[in-house]
């Protein structure tokens, strides 16, 4: 199968993990395009938020979204709070528990949420009518690994390691 086309070029070219990480950043754009296409106002991560908050029986909390996001409190607190001012969810404290702040789709917020989920499920049709199982198993364990090189974070690439230190 031949590659092109990527941003890695030169000495680089050749490094199969510079193709990967290539390709990985590839398809992270090429599903943000998507997502972009078919709900307007939205990024690709605020749809697949809509789709998550969807996809709980109860309603989720802040550290809820951010796990299930595997991402920091902060990002999801970002990303919801953009959600919030476009009216897809309101939040309002936990009956129980007054420190917690639970997540309330909005009518057009469930909609929208609704119709990611559904979408999701036709593109992981398609993935696997166009994908081999195998190659996708292998896929997944690469990322899982790439993932737990980067340690969830890209202090790898010095964002910051050295600032921190100092500290």
């Amino acid at each position: 199968m031949e590659r092109g086309g990527g941003t890695v070029s030169g000495k680089h070219a050749d490094s199969v993990y510079y193709r990967v990480l290539d390709d990985a950043l590839s398809l992270s754009e090429k599903i943000e395009q998507m997502g972009r296409k078919r709900f307007d106002e939205l990024t690709g991560r605020q749809i697949m938020f809509l789709a998550m908050i969807s996809s709980f029986d109860e309603k989720p909390s802040l550290g809820d979204m951010a796990r299930k996001a595997r991402c920091s409190h902060q990002n999801a607190k970002t990303v919801l709070g953009a959600l919030h001012k476009k009216g897809f969810l309101d939040f309002k404290l936990d009956a129980d528990d007054q420190r917690v702040l639970r997540i309330h789709l909005t009518k057009k917020g469930r909609a929208v949420g609704l119709r990611a989920l559904e979408e999701l499920d036709r593109l992981v049709s398609r993935i696997g009518e166009n994908v081999d199982r195998e190659a996708a198993e292998a896929f997944a364990d690469v990322i899982a690994e790439l993932s737990e090189a980067f340690g969830g974070t890209f202090s790898l690439m010095g964002d910051g390691q050295e600032e921190q230190a100092a500290l």
